[in-house]
């Protein structure tokens, strides 16, 4: 891992995805090296550009978190993965079961993503 923590953000919904940004905005280790809106396009660019963390939506159009969270695995076996959801526990928990490294309801991001991004990268490096 490099000295930058870097992030790749998959979510359907823009705003959710810029809330994010500015949440996390402060934290100088970390680097935003690109957005999908959907699961097929998260799994292409965790592909191509490798990604330390991928915080990725469960509920998508066309390919949705629950489909992409094992390819991108199977991708990038390093990366960690970090499900972001409004579901609920036991939903989060079936995300657990496909290789999430972590995760966290989109409600509590403010309080609990940065910290869950370190620890999830540290165990993944």
């Amino acid at each position: 891992m490099s000295d930058k923590i870097r992030i790749l953000i998959v979510d359907d919904d823009p705003q959710f995805r810029h809330l994010v940004r500015l949440v996390l905005r402060s934290a100088d280790d970390f680097e935003f090296v690109g957005e999908a809106s959907d699961g097929q396009d998260g799994v292409a660019q965790a592909e191509s550009l490798a990604p330390d963390v991928v915080l990725l939506d469960l509920m998508m159009p066309e390919m949705d978190g629950f489909q992409a969270l094992p390819l991108i695995r199977a991708a990038q076996p390093r990366t960690a993965v970090i499900v972001l959801t409004a579901l609920d526990a036991e939903e989060a928990a079936e995300g657990m079961l496909l290789g999430a490294t972590g995760f966290v309801e989109k409600r509590h991001i403010t309080d609990r993503l940065e910290p869950l991004i370190r620890r999830c990268a540290d165990a993944s490096a």
